[in-house]
This record gives structure tokens, C-alpha cells and sequence, in this order.
């Protein structure tokens, strides 16, 4: 695994250019078989409220990052103010996006913000909501979580019997590099759905 960090100050983000991001990420596939992108929530185009048609855009580098995505990861909080914001966003998350297929991942689920049935809840909400049919669910861990954090380690090598740890690896093999078998179980469930 290798990083390539961001910029190391707020105030640098001209300098991350749609041009310039999207020929970092260029070089990037070149070097690695998977390329990851950590990127900003905020996605708003300003082309309206800029008066420099050429100036830098704010959301230069979010938005080189999800044009061109293969696979765009939709991470969304487990409970009810984070599964509204997202489905909020979701339409121009989509729209930025183009044709890359989304995976949506519910972080931090616990019953106690939403009840009983919390995952079905979630589930039945960004379906009806936003059409959003296949969902991963990363539960709660705050102790993992925590222990992680204060190592400064990733959570697989300070809590590797984590839910986190397994549903992060879940998801990973499902929907981020698919296996045969892992693949034909999801459109089976989804065939069924």
C-alpha cells in the first residue's frame, strides 16, 4: 500500500485543479491496480457564483475524482441525520459521477439511534428514498475503534476480530474486487429483492 497525500494546508486548494487532479490520478493507475480517493463531501459546481469563468473552482478536485471514478463508494451515516444528508446529495453525487456504478456503505449502524430494526430501516429509507437497492452495513465498534486510534494503527492489526474488520473485508470482497462466487451471491439477493 502507498499514499499520496493531499495538500498539507486549507489554504492550497487552488492549486488542486480538475487538470491536475485528473493527471495525478492518470499516473496513479499506472503504478497500482487499485487507486483509492478519499474525497470531500461538498460537491456544488460555482460556475454561477464565481465572476472568473477561468478562475480555480473550490470542488475542482472532488469533482475530477468521481468523473473518473469506476467505482464511486457512497458512505453514509447510520442513523437518521446522516441517511438524510446523503440522500440529500445523492442525486449530484450521481450526476458528478457519470456512468461509474455507487456502492453505498451505512457506517457506525447501532440500533439505538434508529430502533429495533435498524438496518432494515436504513435499507427500506434509501430505497424508497433514493432507489438504492444494495447497501453494506459497517457496525458500531467505538472500542476497536478507539484502541486503533490511540495505536495509530489500522483497525485490522489492532482489533483483527473487529465487526468492523469483517465487514469492511465483506464489503471489499463483494462489491470493491468481486469474486466469482461473491458475485453470483449478490445478483442471486438481488434477483430476490
Amino acid at each position: 500500500m502507498q499514499v499520496l497525500t493531499g495538500i498539507n494546508r486549507p489554504s492550497r486548494w487552488p492549486e488542486l485543479g480538475q487538470a491536475r487532479v485528473s493527471a495525478v490520478l492518470a499516473a496513479c493507475r499506472e503504478w497500482v491496480d487499485y487507486v483509492v480517493v478519499d474525497v470531500a463531501a461538498s460537491i456544488e459546481r460555482d460556475e454561477e457564483i464565481m465572476s472568473d469563468l477561468e478562475g480555480p473552482r473550490r470542488n475542482a478536485a472532488t469533482l475530477a475524482a468521481l468523473g473518473s471514478a469506476d467505482l464511486v463508494v457512497g458512505v453514509v451515516g447510520a442513523d437518521p441525520v446522516g441517511v438524510s444528508r446523503f440522500l440529500r446529495a445523492h442525486s449530484e453525487v450521481r450526476a458528478a459521477a457519470g456512468g461509474a456504478p455507487m456502492a453505498v456503505v451505512a457506517n457506525r449502524l447501532r440500533p439505538g439511534a434508529l430502533g429495533i430494526d435498524a438496518r432494515g430501516q436504513v435499507r427500506r429509507t434509501l430505497d424508497r428514498f433514493g432507489g438504492v437497492q444494495d447497501v453494506w452495513f459497517v457496525p458500531q465498534d467505538p472500542r476497536s475503534a478507539d484502541a486503533a486510534l490511540l495505536a495509530g494503527r489500522p483497525i485490522a492489526d489492532v482489533a483483527p476480530s473487529s465487526p468492523v474488520v469483517a465487514a469492511i473485508r465483506r464489503f471489499a470482497g463483494e462489491a470493491v474486487v468481486p469474486t466469482p462466487v461473491a458475485a453470483a451471491g449478490r445478483r442471486g439477493r438481488r434477483r430476490a429483492a
